[in-house]
């Protein structure tokens, strides 16, 4: 998530802590909860330092890496509870448990979005990313604006919380019910047009109803739309290029390590010139949306496969229109896997 949504589900911490009357009656433990909560709830994000000392590859890398891992979920409120000690001496156990809520809210909020991380390293490598949240989800931002506004007011602890995580609650339950709803539909629609589909992806976008989608195949992708009123709607194909001659070069270029880790849906596109050189473009489909590719890189190597180029593209990447559209027919009409 984003770290305004991450500071407000702090804020909701603070809020949880003075409901305890041991806490709220003493203002010393209360200004102790409110810097560990909000420290904590923004502390697995301080690993954008590796893209001040690394750049943007070393960045995609290790960004939700290690610093939400199993291990950081007790390093973070340790090294938290000590800075803070020294101004909250009597504290460190309070300091030490609002920290930890901190960060495992942190992580918990970030495993709901596509982007995932791998919150449970070491005993599982995998990035984790259950595609229910956007990045940034205005719902949540509005409950938060609201329970501000009732904290200002002078609303007690136990009704501000009534008011924004119970409807945070049944939000999220909602976003969960639809997308499983969704890629039910999905694989349904897949079943009933005869193509035998492997890993499929229904990720968030702007609204509850329209979600984004990417099935694949053995020979390729497609992505389109899921609808929960509309149905399936196709909108692009791209064909599985077979890279297994060029892969030993392309290994040797960080880019395509990075982006190989880290792609759930990778397609790549390598062309050999005349003179032997090799460019390689790829992006990451599930980032896509329409005809852009936010998530995309490109690496040339010279005829004897050293990397003379390799780069992110910073700006969304728009797809050359024509052979990767879908063709003109039942392919991109809406349908009802219904």
């Amino acid at each position: 998530m984003d770290n305004v949504t991450h500071a407000l589900h702090g804020l909701a911490l603070y809020a949880v802590a003075a409901t305890d009357p041991s806490i709220a009656n003493d203002p010393t433990a209360m200004s102790a909860v409110l810097w560990a909560a909000s420290l904590g709830s923004q502390a697995p994000d301080f690993d954008f330092v590796v893209r001040l000392f690394g750049g943007n590859v070393a960045y995609l890398k290790h960004h939700r890496g290690i610093t939400h891992s199993l291990p950081a979920w007790l390093l973070w409120p340790t090294c938290l509870a000590l800075a803070l000690w020294l101004f909250f001496p009597d504290h460190f156990g309070l300091l030490w448990w609002w920290s930890f809520l901190g960060v495992v809210v942190h992580v918990g909020m970030d495993l709901l979005t596509t982007y995932g991380t791998v919150a449970f390293w070491p005993i599982s490598k995998r990035r984790y990313g259950w595609d229910i949240l956007m990045i940034v989800d205005v719902v949540l931002w509005a409950l938060g604006a609201l329970g501000i506004f009732l904290w200002w007011q002078g609303v007690s602890p136990e009704q501000v919380l009534l008011a924004t995580l119970v409807p945070a609650g049944l939000y999220l339950l909602v976003r969960v019910t639809v997308q499983l709803m969704l890629r039910r539909r999905v694989r349904q629609f897949y079943r009933q047009s005869g193509i035998e589909i492997g890993r499929i992806s229904v990720i968030p976008f702007l609204g509850l109803f329209r979600w984004n989608l990417v099935a694949e195949s053995e020979t390729g992708y497609e992505t389109g739309t899921a609808h929960l009123r509309k149905g399936i709607a196709i909108h692009r194909k791209y064909a599985k290029n077979k890279v297994d001659a060029a892969r030993e070069e392309l290994e040797r270029s960080q880019v395509y390590q990075v982006f190989s880790w880290f792609a759930r849906h990778l397609f790549v596109e390598v062309k050999r010139a005349e003179d032997g050189q090799l460019r390689a473009e790829m992006a990451d489909l599930t980032f896509g949306f329409q005809d852009r590719l936010p998530l995309s890189a490109q690496v040339t190597l010279d005829a004897e496969g050293s990397v003379i180029e390799e780069r992110l593209m910073r700006k969304p990447v728009k797809v050359r229109a024509g052979k990767q559209k879908a063709q003109n027919g039942s392919a991109n009409k809406n349908h009802d896997a219904n």
